[in-house]
């Protein structure tokens, strides 16, 4: 290799990941000797401006056939993506020197143009996430479907609804010709449902509850709110919301609400297109309080609506009235909520919403509380998302404390489904840990279930071979949930799960990802995993907020280590002294052996605690077998 920078090296970038405005990074690249280099350029550009600028780096050492060279460059005072690469004149000839692609970091490649840029994620670090959240275990639960107690009063539900008298039913869309759905299916999940399964979800180790939208609405996904400021009637009364908070704080347990403020119900108090309120809607006139809400082309049949879906309208972000109605009206649904004790959100289709918006939401909670959880929901890297033409600030202090970690579920299942192996999940990683601010990385929301996609086990059900029979599917399938939850609950961030998939509850696309919880039906091993990694996850703090890096050790395994040291964790908050190593080997058939370079001493099995293994030269060698997963923990 004749040239080498290495950003997960703090050798070559320090320090490591983001930085806080106004610091100093180091950049260090080094050359072979045998390229006779005339000066070596580092080119980097401010995002916000997207000014270049240009460094002609200083040569520092001359040793092992290496020359390095280095420079030091002070990041803007406005929080922004600085983006860098090398460029190497050769009396020759000139190289450039940049990242491998913009979704992997690390060691770069030499190009003969202007290469793809390492990002700097230059954050103001006077935000910081809520401390609670870093240590937070969640639980999402689809309100229609968790628990119903007592029987539902049909009078409450929508006209266009149908009741399943069964609640083991699978649910179902009851569709026109063109794809709309004209019947909507409940089964009659409640708030007194939730409150009453509490000391269950507890069990559970849970910390918060993330609950998909509770206001009154047509469908029983309720994404197309009718009145922000009413729970719908068939899950229960304001009073049962307010009661069901003081109950799970009782136990230790916050509650998160689903807020979808890019788009109402076309049938909606605001909206009003089958005149089913009493007030005035933007589609019934134009003199409407709430006709600069909405967007129209050709009034009133022609409006802006989300992905085109026609009941669901499209809000107009920008507009005062609706952001005063939103957040700064004396009864704004922010207010409303927070004087029932809600103080956390998970923002829907946060790219739908401006970063302005964001801030203002995020302002007024954390007014009234600053430990008030704001999460968007984002599909990709959030650091340097653009929707609309726009970089999103997301992580950059300020507009949001978290989002939903979908990149790395998608990690962990194209590595189960044996499309990139170990090492590369382990750059990809690394470079989420290194374009994430530290405070944000530890407060991703992870899952491997939610209302949007199929369940876990369906997907892995998917990955295998069909001609595996049925009894070994069946356990390749357990033990692969069981590796993939543990990943999870030993991983930074905040582990989501979603219900039922602790009872081994299954479903391909919505609906089917959406069944009613199977009470009495659950599958006991998975229980008792779940409320172990639950457990255990409460008891080390090092699982929470320790140091994090992955291990190296072979394509079909991967690991990591946890650690807190010298009685504080990765923050500096007081924590016993604990060091933990994750393993998981993918392979369904075969045991790997691998070494571990790791602390002299006694590691114990953390499920099997007679399972002990002892270092030799500082190695820690271990056969892992097939499909297997587990946790060591150094006994002192």
């Amino acid at each position: 290799m004749d040239i080498c920078h290495n950003s997960f090296d703090i050798n070559y970038r320090e320090p490591f990941g983001a930085v806080a405005r106004g610091s100093n990074v180091t950049l260090t690249i080094d050359v072979h000797s045998r390229l006779d280099v005339s000066r070596v350029v580092l080119h980097y550009i401010l995002d916000k401006s997207d000014q270049e600028h240009t460094k002609v780096m200083d040569l520092y050492s001359e040793e092992h056939q290496y020359n390095s060279f280095e420079g030091v460059v002070a990041m803007p005072d406005e929080p922004q993506l600085v983006w860098y690469y090398f460029e190497i004149i050769t009396t020759d000839t000139t190289y450039y020197y940049g990242r491998v692609n913009i979704e992997e970091s690390g060691e770069g490649v030499i190009y003969e143009q202007v290469p793809p840029s390492w990002q700097i994620t230059v954050y103001d670090e006077r935000y910081d996430t809520p401390k609670w959240w870093k240590h937070a275990t969640m639980y999402q639960i689809f309100p229609d479907r968790f628990y119903r107690e007592n029987e539902p009063d049909l009078k409450k539900a929508p006209k266009s609804s149908l009741m399943h008298t069964h609640w083991e039913n699978d649910p179902y869309y009851i569709r026109d010709e063109d794809g709309g759905v004209v019947r909507w299916d409940f089964f009659g999940g409640n708030l007194e449902g939730i409150t009453k399964k509490l000391d269950y979800i507890q069990s559970l180790g849970v910390t918060v509850i993330y609950l998909n939208p509770i206001f009154e609405a047509e469908s029983n996904h309720r994404y197309d709110t009718g009145d922000y400021h009413k729970i719908d009637p068939l899950l229960g009364t304001k009073e049962d919301f307010e009661h069901l908070i003081k109950e799970a704080k009782i136990r230790g347990i916050e509650i998160m609400l689903d807020g979808v403020f890019s788009h109402t119900g076309s049938n909606s108090k605001y909206f009003n297109q089958r005149d089913e309120y009493d007030t005035l809607g933007a589609y019934q006139s134009k003199e409407s309080p709430y006709y600069s809400w909405y967007q129209f082309h050709n009034y009133p049949d022609e409006y802006e609506a989300w992905w085109g879906v026609g009941t669901l309208p499209t809000l107009n972000k920008e507009d005062k009235s609706y952001q005063n109605f939103l957040i700064h009206d004396k009864d704004s649904v922010i207010k409303t909520w927070q004087q029932s004790g809600l103080n956390h959100w998970r923002l829907d289709v946060a790219d739908e919403l401006t970063d302005d918006l964001i801030k203002q939401i995020y302002q007024q909670l954390k007014k009234e509380d600053s430990s008030s959880v704001l999460l968007g929901e984002v599909w990709e890297d959030a650091s340097n998302k653009s929707a609309y033409g726009k970089r999103r600030d997301y992580f950059l202090g300020g507009v949001l404390d978290s989002v939903m970690n979908y990149p790395l579920r998608d990690l962990m299942l194209h590595f189960m489904k044996g499309e990139v192996d170990a090492y590369y999940v382990n750059r990809r990683l690394l470079t989420l840990s290194e374009h994430y601010p530290k405070p944000y990385f530890y407060a991703l929301m992870n899952m491997l279930s939610s209302h949007d996609v199929e369940r876990i086990k369906t997907m892995l059900d998917e990955f295998l071979p069909v001609n595996i029979e049925e009894a070994k599917r069946a356990g390749i399938i357990q033990a692969q949930v069981k590796a993939l939850s543990l990943w999870l609950y030993a991983f930074p961030g905040v582990p989501s799960l979603y219900y039922g998939d602790e009872a081994g509850l299954t479903g391909g696309e919505d609906p089917d990802n959406r069944k009613p919880y199977p009470w009495g039906a659950e599958e006991d091993e998975l229980m008792t995993w779940y409320k172990n990694i639950g457990a255990w996850r409460k008891e080390h703090k090092a699982l929470r907020t320790g140091s994090w890096m992955p291990l190296e050790l072979h394509q079909d395994v991967f690991a990591f280590e946890r650690w807190t040291a010298n009685g504080v964790d990765y923050f500096g908050d007081e924590a016993n002294d604990e060091h933990i190593i994750f393993l998981m080997n993918r392979n369904m058939d075969e045991e790997v052996e691998v070494s571990i370079p790791a602390r002299k001493g006694k590691w114990q099995h953390l499920d099997n605690k007679r399972r002990i293994f002892q270092t030799k030269n500082d190695q820690l060698t271990l056969k892992v077998q097939p499909s297997e997963c587990f946790l060591l923990r150094h006994m002192h």
